[in-house]
């Protein structure tokens, strides 16, 4: 009995042999390993504008001064998104750490959508930075991010579930690209910390 093949199942297809994962199944890839930060490029020396929850206009070098773990997911996911953002909160949680999400559907996450967001999840200003902007600036970030997506649907997106680890200059100094190398990334925040 051969299996009809839906458009939808060639984009699930498409999607897990490029790396990405839809938002309907975590990742399974195994985690990267540490990256040296010596010399390397920082995500701060990228040109973009951004806009966090609050409405505000920033660069991403208004994060320099303390590690940041940086996420791309976007808002209106109901399954690996909020994975990744209890992934998060474990790494809040441990260090000293900033968390960054990024979205990756700028077009519906406006600023007051993200204050809503944060909101909803009880994210800690203080602590998490939530940022749109324009579909180019995304997309370098991500390529620079090594974050792989592409639409489904007006609704649904696949990406990339990594969780990126950066130094104070921005140098990325870890990746962990499945929802499981958590600890990894945690005991490396703390290190940078120190």
């Amino acid at each position: 009995m051969a299996l009809a093949m839906t458009p939808r199942l060639a984009l699930l297809i498409a999607a897990a042999l490029s790396g990405a994962a839809a938002c309907t199944r975590p990742e399974r890839a195994a985690p990267r390993a540490p990256v040296e930060s010596v010399d390397a490029y920082s995500v701060y020396d990228l040109g973009s504008t951004w806009r966090d929850q609050r409405g505000a206009e920033r660069t991403l070098a208004s994060l320099r001064g303390r590690p940041q773990a940086v996420a791309m997911v976007y808002t209106h996911c109901t399954s690996t998104c909020p994975l990744i953002i209890g992934e998060l909160r474990r790494i809040a949680a441990s260090t000293t750490a900033g968390i960054v999400l990024v979205s990756l559907d700028p077009e519906r996450d406006t600023a007051g959508r993200l204050a809503a967001y944060a909101a909803e999840h009880d994210l800690d200003a203080s602590r998490w930075t939530l940022l749109s902007g324009s579909d180019g600036d995304v997309r370098d970030l991500a390529a620079t991010l090594g974050v792989r997506y592409r639409r489904l649907s007006a609704e649904e997106l696949a990406h990339s579930n990594a969780i990126t680890l950066l130094d104070a200059d921005g140098a990325v100094v870890h990746q962990q690209a499945t929802l499981a190398g958590t600890p990894e990334t945690i005991r490396l925040a703390r290190r940078l910390a120190r």
